[in-house]
């Protein structure tokens, strides 16, 4: 797979279709914003799983971001302490957890 379609680019859609195509440990950064599941109406998404359903998305795609990123890289994920507290404890089952930023967004 060529992955200089991929270089230096913000990529959008679906991230368990996109991500599929990228090329394991060839990332030097991956972020995600996924949605934070607090039943918010968007425009074409449902924000409201159940929990279960939720997490299994997530780590899909966290499993997914853990393939691409180089040994080296980081992943930085955007989300509120409620879901980021399941995200750490898969991350570190699979990868190495370093470092955690926090801050109250009121």
């Amino acid at each position: 797979m060529n992955i200089d379609k991929f270089k230096n680019r913000i990529i959008e859609g679906d991230i368990l279709e996109t991500m599929a195509e990228i090329p394991s440990e060839s990332v030097d950064i991956a972020f995600a914003d996924p949605p934070f599941n607090l039943k918010k109406k968007y425009g074409n998404y449902k924000d409201s799983k159940e929990v279960r359903d939720y997490l299994d998305w997530c780590y899909k795609w966290l499993d997914e971001m853990v393939r691409v990123v180089k040994p080296t890289g980081s992943i930085l994920i955007h989300n509120i302490p409620k879901w980021l507290t399941y995200y750490a404890a898969h991350l570190n089952e699979r990868s190495y957890f370093r470092h955690w930023i926090a801050w109250d967004a009121v």
